[in-house]
């Protein structure tokens, strides 16, 4: 069967990943907006009458976001408001569960008889012919169905276009990923209890071990201490440590704990951690606690804690003047603890060892001064007069 913009469907893998680079611009700034690039980009790229994203957890999304997703859809056209007992019981439920089920790409032409029965009267109220469910997975589970309804009858041939159909479960996954992270923000608005599991989570999947997040707080707040900082300062800096990896819970595992050298890809992946963790901070403080004051300095610390003096660090090239105090802080406590922790692809180093590390870093890369204050109030027992036994390159390898 021909279909005149069937060649549209079969050419545009090229177009789709060029969509994927503005959503991964968008995820990192403005992740409400992922919902509507989604539906949009699927419509216009289709030639789809109407596209909807039904989710298999409705907890997952707040009202208005869902409202977004399913506004298109053409039970949209009946008497009924769309909630989660008539979209889930339904003649257009029945459709997108059946594919969530058969985790497939499935044409509502194909499907058994009885859903075709049921799904003919809300095609006709629609002025549609035709859909295609396509479920959206992410690691192998699927979490909810894309939904496309067309005039015309869909040909077997494009629901069996894999390269596409790729393509579009990878946009579907920044959607996910952009819900994820505000479920994370959502968590991080508890008490600070939950919010240290939480950064203890995001740290043992870096291959840390328990206690490793306590620990690098207590060195925080020993140096920011001695570097008399105030109270309010004091807040942030704590809150800095604690979270500074939180970002990482968007990072694969496998390369956290990837034990030869990334790739260009994975590095990069990787690098915007800082940032990601620094948006989770601020997204968390709409409940007023802690206050902004704070969250913008934590914030602060988070998204500098990799930048370095001579302008090496990341994400955003910083030198000097520039890199926050509080992110100098944090810098040179995330270091030390890094160090003297077992990692995935080395022992720990022995306290001696760091501490000739981190005079080596100073000047060039950390704050010389804060150096000496961490080194000589904060863990003077590490402090030794004989060489650093490795180059300092290898021992943050």
């Amino acid at each position: 069967m021909a279909w005149g913009i069937l060649d549209r469907f079969m050419r545009p893998k090229w177009l789709l990943d060029r969509v994927l680079l503005v959503a991964e611009d968008v995820a990192e700034t403005n992740g409400e907006a992922l919902p509507a690039l989604l539906i949009e980009t699927l419509r216009e790229h289709f030639g789809a009458q109407y596209v909807c994203i039904h989710f298999a957890e409705h907890g997952r999304l707040r009202p208005e976001t869902r409202a977004a997703l399913v506004s298109a859809c053409p039970a949209a056209h009946d008497a009924q408001a769309i909630n989660e007992s008539t979209e889930s019981a339904g003649a257009e439920g029945r459709f997108w569960r059946h594919a969530l089920a058969s985790r497939d790409v499935v044409v509502a032409s194909t499907t058994p008889a009885a859903i075709q029965d049921d799904l003919r009267p809300l095609f006709a109220a629609a002025g549609v012919q035709d859909g295609m469910a396509i479920p959206l997975l992410y690691r192998g589970e699927a979490y909810a169905v894309a939904n496309l309804y067309f005039k015309r009858t869909v040909p077997a041939k494009l629901a069996t276009a894999q390269n596409v159909i790729r393509s579009v479960r990878l946009l579907g996954n920044l959607v996910y990923g952009a819900l994820e992270q505000e479920r994370y923000a959502m968590e991080l608005r508890g008490s600070e209890g939950v919010v240290l599991a939480l950064a203890q989570a995001a740290a043992a999947r870096d291959g840390y071990a328990d206690g490793h997040v306590a620990h690098v707080c207590a060195l925080a707040e020993a140096l920011g201490a001695a570097a008399g900082l105030s109270r309010v300062e004091q807040e942030a800096v704590r809150a800095g440590a604690m979270l500074r990896d939180i970002g990482k819970l968007h990072v694969p595992e496998y390369m956290l704990r990837k034990p030869g050298p990334l790739d260009a890809e994975e590095r990069a992946r990787v690098r915007k951690h800082p940032a990601l963790g620094a948006r989770m901070l601020l997204e968390s403080g709409n409940d007023g606690s802690p206050t902004p004051e704070v969250l913008a300095l934590a914030a602060g610390a988070i998204r500098g804690h990799h930048e370095r003096l001579d302008g090496s660090g990341y994400p955003d090239g910083l030198a000097g003047d520039a890199v926050p105090v509080l992110a100098r802080i944090v810098a040179i406590v995330d270091v030390y603890a890094a160090l003297t922790a077992d990692r995935p692809y080395r022992a720990a180093l022995p306290e001696m060892r760091a501490a000739h590390i981190l005079q080596d870093m100073a000047g060039p890369a950390l704050d010389p001064a804060l150096v000496a204050f961490f080194l000589s109030r904060c863990v003077p027992a590490a402090v030794a007069s004989e060489p650093a036994a490795e180059p300092v390159a290898n021992a943050l390898a």
